[in-house]
């Protein structure tokens, strides 16, 4: 692709390289001279904040930007990454006026197809997130399909979504047009720099150490590719990225070659095709992908691999079938280069855990392009407002465990994470590479009882049990667990059920100060008596929630939190933070102590079988908590619920966790109780209308519109974070209502929109099939003041169905049954 690297456009025009030594300091600079950086250079600029020092080892442009396809889409699989993605589409499409840079910006809109029902399924979805985010999409049949594009063989194609206004732009001069735009506002920008390291002091990064001595910085950010996982391990700073060799062909010459011809995508073969000077590039997504290490990577720049038409020919094959003309022109060129990917296949943006002030912008999964502007607005916003100003759950930079930063893990899940993009994107789709290496004390005695596990954070945990282990059938409708789930749930609902909840974060707060800790942090008053649990959220400094956990207060001086899985490595760094400088330390116990979950009417009456404790509600009220004797030791015994049933979380010693495991197990034969995973959990806490962190709730969420205003206490003394956002007149930003469809047969899962009286009024954030209330039930978002009377429906796939809308859970609103 010669064009992508053509110098006729040049960034030494603006850039600082020949004026002289680095400035001495900067109060931001940024790692890397790609798309990406010179984004979020010029979006800083744009925002107020022109003392950038922008840092590229090479030139512009000359890491992954150089080869990416240039592929811009409006539309995405959620409804924050189609914000992000839509507000980059049309950014780009006046930045080339903006920088007096012809970006070759060509809209010609991109066409996805589909060969099997469920491939159908999901374009149907994204149709529903495009059209609830503002881009225009349709079907189209088989005689518009080829109207569209003359050259393609429609055999086998069951749908094909157009999105008109998608495009193509040269990424190469996206990156120098940003780069100008940020030079003109005031940002240094410095070509053939290297930065060696990172410099941090007491916690925080106060520079770069490069090939041409330090700089001082107030804030670091690593928008480095490939390279920023080495980079941000000089300061023990876990970002778990992998380079793999990425491809994409160009053909000779072909007639009907033209630019209007829209961006195709044969997902279900793995490949896209594109117009490209009156010729095609065919990318591919291979499900097979080749890592590379990055010792074996050349850092001057362009780097590239030699050709592998072998392992390209399977993707070739399809599509020459396909595009018969992609055949008969035959091949010119093979670029094979290098770009990075992250274990779950979403990018990495944030601060870190481990050090304040350093931020990423990494990993894009060949989405680079697709995302640049929007990173670039987000981030820099973040940065200047300390908290993000959108919902970054998803790409949150401290999502992953640490350990999914070791190299030979990266190495075998990446092997299947390049595909990934293009591959069926099922609901609760489980990777297969990287699975077993994080196992709970209890994992033999689960999967001796049939447990299928999944995996979340690097950890294995039972998502459902099936003795037979049949095979897992996915589907954006009713999946093979689909029944076995049913059964767990209405045994937790009408018996009783043990659950294997040792994935979940478990902190020890302790010390002098450890009250002080906990108040500072959290928004509930948590000076309470001695074992008493409390349901509490983390704010950040705008008010929006990073947390929620239960904290239960274990003697004066000692504290318990216990968080969702997922945040396990985000709440250690949140505490922490709280506790430097303090007589308070923070331990990670989550390995320490295995917890098993006793839920349902009968949970009472198994623990009385399996322990001479008295369980009694007066005994143990909801929400107490206590040290008990249990099978042949002692466990803590913690009387909480996500289920909405009686319920109560053992904490055992993992030493001690198939004792107390076989104990409970035994002691329930009798009233026949079952194993229920992480699926029937979730079906459980959805027909409740608990809160999912990351779904129904996030870092743009206050506590009064998230419907959880009874966590916060504006009367203790402690000043906690986010308390000045969230005090006073606080306007509320949506309401959240509970939903369920009236026909048994539809799921829902999230961002489905949600009407009333016809009129688009807001989505769903999270939901599942109520096996106890006979339909699927779910959270929604609707405008503050919106009427709950009129005629509501959902949109599922290309269906409305009519709703239920309740300002209250439909299942024990007032919720007396954990409490009983």
């Amino acid at each position: 692709m010669e064009r992508m690297v053509d110098r006729t456009i040049s960034a030494a025009a603006f850039t600082d390289s020949a004026h002289g030594p680095l400035p001495a300091r900067a109060r931001v600079v940024i790692v890397g001279g790609g798309v990406v950086g010179t984004s979020i250079a010029h979006h800083l600029a744009e925002a107020g904040e022109k003392d950038v020092l922008l840092l590229e080892a090479n030139v512009l442009g000359s890491g992954t930007t150089w080869h990416a396809a240039g592929l811009v889409n409006g539309a995405r699989a959620s409804t924050t990454l189609t914000q992000l993605s839509k507000y980059s589409r049309d950014f780009y499409t006046r930045l080339g006026d903006l920088a007096d840079v012809d970006l070759n910006w060509v809209e010609c809109g991109s066409l996805s197809m589909a060969r099997t029902d469920g491939r159908v399924d999901e374009l149907h979805y994204q149709l529903n997130v495009a059209q609830q985010g503002g881009v225009e999409a349709r079907f189209l049949d088989e005689k518009q399909l080829l109207e569209q594009w003359p050259l393609v063989n429609p055999a086998g194609v069951k749908a094909a979504l157009l999105i008109p206004g998608d495009g193509t732009i040269n990424p190469g001069y996206a990156a120098i047009a940003f780069g100008k735009l940020a030079h003109a506002a005031g940002v240094q920008i410095r070509e053939g720099v290297r930065v060696e390291s990172l410099i941090v002091k007491d916690g925080r990064a106060v520079g770069v150490r490069t090939s041409q001595g330090d700089v001082e910085a107030d804030t670091v950010v690593l928008a480095a590719g490939l390279w920023t996982r080495d980079l941000a391990r000089t300061a023990d700073v876990s970002v778990p990225l992998y380079a793999a060799e990425h491809v994409h062909v160009r053909t000779n010459p072909v007639e009907g070659s033209v630019p209007t011809l829209p961006i195709l995508r044969d997902l279900d073969a793995s490949y896209y095709i594109r117009h490209e000077e009156g010729r095609f590039l065919v990318g591919a997504f291979e499900p097979d992908g080749k890592p590379v290490a990055v010792r074996d990577i050349s850092s001057g720049g362009f780097a590239e691999f030699d050709a592998d038409w072998e392992h390209f020919e399977s993707v070739r094959v399809q599509a020459e079938r396909t595009v018969p003309a992609v055949q008969r022109a035959g091949f010119e060129r093979f670029l094979n280069a290098p770009e990075s990917f992250t274990p779950d296949a979403n990018f990495l943006l944030g601060e870190t855990g481990e050090v304040e002030g350093l931020f990423v912008a990494a990993g894009m999964n060949s989405q680079g392009i697709i995302f640049a502007p929007g990173i670039g607005r987000e981030l820099a916003a973040w940065i200047l407002a300390g908290t993000p100003q959108f919902d970054a759950s998803a790409v949150d930079a401290r999502r992953f465990s640490r350990h999914q930063d070791n190299r030979r893990y990266l190495h075998d899940r990446t092997r299947e994470g390049l595909g990934r993009l293009y591959a069926m994107h099922w609901p609760n789709l489980q990777m297969s590479t990287g699975r077993n290496v994080r196992r709970s004390p209890l994992h033999h005695r689960v999967a001796a009882l049939g447990a299928v596990f999944g995996e979340i954070n690097g950890g294995e945990r039972a998502n459902w049990y099936d003795p037979a282990q049949a095979p897992v059938e996915y589907s954006y409708r009713r999946a093979s667990w689909f029944e076995h789930v049913a059964e767990e749930h209405r045994a937790a609902r009408e018996n009783v059920v043990l659950f294997d909840l040792s994935p979940f974060a478990k902190v020890f707060v302790e010390g002098p100060e450890a009250l002080d800790v906990v108040q500072r942090t959290f928004t509930s008053d948590l000076d309470v008596p001695l074992n008493r649990a409390v349901y509490t959220l983390q704010l950040n400094e705008a008010g929006g929630i990073e947390l929620d956990v239960t904290v239960t207060r274990l003697e004066e001086s000692r504290f318990l939190v216990v968080a969702p899985s997922a945040t396990r490595d985000k709440t250690l760094s949140i505490l922490r933070r709280a506790a430097a400088g303090t007589a308070a330390a923070v331990f990670d116990a989550t390995s320490a102590f295995a917890t098993i979950s006793v839920n349902g009417p009968n949970a009472r009456r198994l623990l009385e079988n399996a322990s001479p404790e008295d369980w009694s509600d007066e005994a143990q009220p909801f929400l107490a908590g206590r040290w008990v004797e249990i099978a042949d030791g002692y466990a803590y015994a913690l009387r909480v619920s996500f289920t909405g049933e009686l319920g109560y979380e053992i904490y055992v010693s993992s030493d001690l966790a198939e004792n107390v495991y076989d104990a409970l197990w035994d002691a329930g034969q009798e009233l026949g109780v079952r194993p229920a995973g992480y699926f029937a959990l979730d079906s459980l806490r959805s027909e409740k209308g608990f809160r999912h962190l990351g779904h129904d709730i996030g870092p743009v969420d206050d506590p009064k519109s998230a419907g959880l205003w009874f966590t916060v206490s504006l009367d203790k003394k402690a000043d906690f974070i986010g308390r000045a956002a969230i005090s006073g007149d606080l306007t509320r930003k949506h309401r959240v209502v509970y939903v369920g469809i009236t026909d048994p047969e539809p799921l829902l899962l999230h961002d489905e929109t949600v009407y009333r009286d016809g009129t688009a009024v807001g989505r769903v954030t999270s939901g599942n099939y109520g096996h106890s209330l006979g339909g699927a039930v779910g959270l929604a978002v609707v405008a503050p003041g919106t009427p709950l009377d009129g005629t509501w429906e959902v949109e599922v796939g290309p269906t409305r169905y009519s709703i239920e809308v309740s300002p209250k859970p439909f299942y024990d609103p007032t919720g007396s049954r954990m409490r009983g």
